[in-house]
């Protein structure tokens, strides 16, 4: 099948991105071979609390730089469901008259985001007829796309089955996975989906590397992990949500961008997180690599165990280290994680010469370095931003139930997995040890 689109939605909560972040991220992800940008930002109140209000011309100017850009094909979304009649003539007026505006202009991909709203039983046949009307009313060459309601899972519902029933073949319906944010999204899954659709293949919107809400205190920099390649067979296409922060999401997104193309995600990161002259910091902050470094310290022994020592020093040294980074918007965005970073960096020293000291048998050394770990540490674990890896990791991993309620799912919070707090209590139990 392919992707149909494959590309962005700028579908957070949080500060929208201007317009020139928006161009710059949109040329970044076309040299990288995604083909759409999709505008959504929760944020902006003419997307959503206040969707019947037209735009002034100020932004359609803006609209209008994106479309002359000639890099992602540009797709408008709006998401009139906190308050809009579903059958109300003056309510339906409305909903065209906007997204004319911006069809007026030549955008020829058209969202209706229904996503994030009470659910009430007859949702879903509401949502079926408002959408099958748009599709009537909108000119042919325009395509149309459904954020449902219920946007995760795998089983039918009456929701859904409405959906099935009632949505034109040709709109796509978009899906986030099993739950809101996903480690793993599979063929199987999508499959499963498209079933429950009525055998329509569903369209991604994956919240990777989107950081708002619950989990502002991240930055999402690793690569894209868990995703099926043979989702391309499976769906009828791909949106990314980024973060926040529009430059620190390039290096996720360029990771994306060779999922799409069938390339190597991770070495398609390493490549770019060199050029950033980021690679050691967006480790630290994806977690894995530090995880993996200390563990090797924690597990090993005599000789092995200094050589693990040296590596997670020397790896510590160069993750801090991104004067050379060129872009100064980036280093801007990343310094609250950068800073954290750092104060992380010095405890991570400090805890590696108690164990140098402990295995040089100098207990005096080993002890007063212990007692200046009680001085670093505790604040580093009361700190508003996240590096080394989650010590208490707060994601909407949420599914619904089949009435669209939400159900909660363990994997929402990771806790202990942090290699600074790792290699501390290791050293501290050291030192208890030896004394």
């Amino acid at each position: 099948m392919g992707w149909a689109i494959r590309g962005l939605i700028e579908g957070f909560y949080g500060p929208p991105w201007s317009w020139d972040e928006r161009l710059d991220v949109m040329a970044w992800c076309h040299e990288r071979g995604m083909t759409h940008y999709l505008y959504a930002p929760k944020d902006d109140p003419l997307h959503r609390e206040r969707w019947r209000e037209p735009y002034s011309s100020e932004a359609l100017a803006g609209f209008e730089r994106l479309l002359e850009a000639g890099t992602l094909q540009v797709g408008f979304a709006l998401s009139p469901g906190l308050s809009i009649d579903y059958a109300s003539p003056d309510d339906r007026a409305a909903l065209l008259g906007k997204l004319g505006q911006l069809t007026a202009l030549g955008v020829r991909l058209v969202c209706l985001a229904l996503d994030d709203i009470p659910p009430r039983p007859g949702l879903g046949d509401e949502h079926a007829g408002i959408t099958r009307w748009l599709r009537e009313e909108l000119d042919a060459d325009v395509t149309l796309v459904l954020v449902p309601t219920e946007y995760t899972g795998t089983t039918s519902t009456p929701y859904l089955d409405a959906l099935a029933t009632g949505v034109p073949l040709e709109v796509p319906i978009a899906w986030t996975g099993a739950t809101v944010v996903c480690d793993e999204i599979t063929a199987g899954d999508a499959r499963a989906r498209a079933a429950a659709l009525g055998d329509r293949p569903p369209l991604v919107w994956d919240n990777y590397p989107v950081n708002d809400a619950l989990m502002a205190d991240r930055l999402f920099l690793g690569p894209l992990r868990g995703r099926d390649p043979a989702l391309s067979s499976a769906c009828a296409g791909y949106v990314a949500n980024p973060m926040v922060q529009p430059v620190a999401s390039k290096l996720p997104l360029s990771s994306v961008a060779a999922f799409l193309r069938g390339d190597d995600p991770t070495a398609a990161w390493e490549q770019d997180a060199a050029a950033l002259g980021i690679r050691g910091f967006a480790a630290a902050c994806d977690g894995v690599e530090p995880w993996q470094l200390t563990r090797a310290v924690v597990s090993s022994f005599g000789t092995a165990r200094q050589e693990a020592m040296a590596r997670l020093r020397a790896w510590i040294d160069q993750a801090v280290d991104v004067e050379a980074a060129p872009d100064e918007k980036l280093l801007a965005e990343i310094t609250p994680w950068l800073t954290q970073l750092r104060a992380e960096r010095e405890a991570v020293r400090v805890a590696l010469r108690v164990l140098a000291a402990l295995d040089a048998g100098d207990l005096t050394k080993a002890t007063d370095q212990g007692l200046a770990l009680l001085y670093f540490w505790p604040p580093l674990r009361r700190a508003a931003h996240s590096v080394m890896g989650p010590r208490c990791s707060v994601r909407p991993v949420l599914g619904q139930w089949p009435d669209g309620t939400w159900r909660y799912c363990a994997d929402s919070v990771v806790e202990d997995r942090n290699a600074t707090d790792a290699l501390v209590r290791f050293a501290l139990a050291s030192l208890a040890e030896a004394g």
